[in-house]
């Protein structure tokens, strides 16, 4: 096969006629690369459907400064640009972002759909339309993934340890833990010098690592390997140091809000007193000005050595009272030119009219800050 295009990638059949159509032969795996040696990444990757998924390219030291991009395969022998890291882009579906230091790019795509099935292209270019790189599978099955984590990014301190548990539905071969540009391993032993458990529990169809006596160098791009896909994981060294560090932030951060819940608290019941106050003044204001404006209402210049009682005026006595009042009672004029005591049958003026005095609310002391009385 010549002049191979990525578009001929897949599965071929190379098999011997034994008569009227029966054969016998192999299936044969091709894959096709650009630049294979200078970039690499996971190959092939299941993601379920409306998931998302960080995938991670790592290159040559000479591609440091090159500009990184993600395209998708047409198979039209043509690769659709999605995102360049001179000009990432970024969206809510697909974002590109490169580690010159570590000599890696990293895509995450988001939302997939049935749409999102095929191949795509981690490249590197190189110059005049040029470029290195190498193709991944995505797949997007209806139901669970293939092989899926929990989390793709997980973190650990220096001296402790960490886990990953990778979930499978089937594998063509044994799972592999591996390192990206390093070696792999299947059973619990050492990974590029880390001690490294791992507990392959076929019931619920969990592989399970633990990487123990962790050291700065570990932090790096791992995956799981079923023999056909690959999920990428990415583990993060932090020092005691910074995680208490980072602890101290977030209490700092905890101080902080709580700082400010209770400013908040105090400024409201602040505003509520204003309030309150303010409701009061408003309303002896209004009351004021309703006694300034209303004819009806006058203040009294009264006697601090009287005794004074307000007049009942529901019993209002008219015409001649002589005939209708009880002489065991006190009346007033309701001119207010005196109180009648006594028998007010021989004292009372039949033209004037007259109201029994209720001294249940009598007023003693100095009654001039006391009373209104409403003319």
């Amino acid at each position: 096969m010549n002049n191979l295009a990525a578009g001929d990638s897949g599965y071929y059949w190379c098999g011997v006629e034994i008569s009227r159509g029966s054969a016998v032969g192999t299936q044969v795996s091709l894959s096709v690369t650009w630049g294979a040696d200078s970039v690499s990444s996971v190959g092939r990757v299941s993601v379920q459907r409306g998931g998302s998924v960080t995938i991670p390219c790592s290159y040559e030291d000479s591609y440091k400064t090159h500009v990184k991009y993600w395209c998708r395969w047409d198979y039209r022998d043509s690769c659709t640009p999605i995102v360049h890291s001179d000009s990432p882009n970024f969206s809510d579906e697909v974002s590109i972002r490169d580690d010159p230091d570590r000599q890696v790019f990293i895509m995450t795509i988001n939302n997939l759909t049935d749409g999102g099935y095929g191949y795509y292209w981690c490249g590197v270019e190189i110059s005049g339309g040029s470029a290195v790189g190498t193709w991944i599978f995505l797949s997007v099955p209806e139901g669970s993934t293939w092989l899926s984590v929990d989390k793709q990014e997980v973190t650990g301190v220096e001296g402790d340890s960490v886990s990953v548990q990778c979930r499978y539905e089937y594998y063509y071969r044994e799972l592999s833990w591996c390192r990206m540009g390093g070696s792999c391993i299947r059973r619990s032993s050492g990974l590029d010098g880390r001690p490294v458990l791992i507990i392959d529990d076929t019931v619920n169809k969990v592989f399970s690592v633990t990487m123990t006596g962790l050291e700065r160098k570990d932090t790096g791009w791992y995956w799981c390997d079923d023999g056909n896909l690959k999920i990428p994981v990415h583990v993060t060294v932090t020092t005691s140091t910074e995680h208490d560090e980072e602890g101290g932030n977030n209490e700092k951060q905890s101080s902080v809000l709580l700082l400010f819940l209770y400013v908040g608290l105090g400024v409201l019941v602040l505003l509520l007193i204003s309030l309150i106050i303010t409701w009061k003044v408003c309303d002896k204001h209004k009351k004021n000005m309703a006694m300034n404006q209303n004819p009806g209402y006058t203040e009294l210049t009264l006697n601090p050595d009287h005794e004074y009682a307000n007049i009942d005026r529901t019993g209002i006595i008219k015409g001649d009272p002589a005939e209708q009042l009880n002489p065991d009672h006190e009346y007033a004029n309701i001119d207010r030119t005196g109180i009648i005591k006594g028998d007010p049958a021989e004292q009372l003026n039949p033209d004037h009219e007259y109201a029994v005095i209720d001294r249940t609310g009598i007023i003693k002391g100095d009654p001039a800050e006391q009373c209104v009385k409403k003319l």
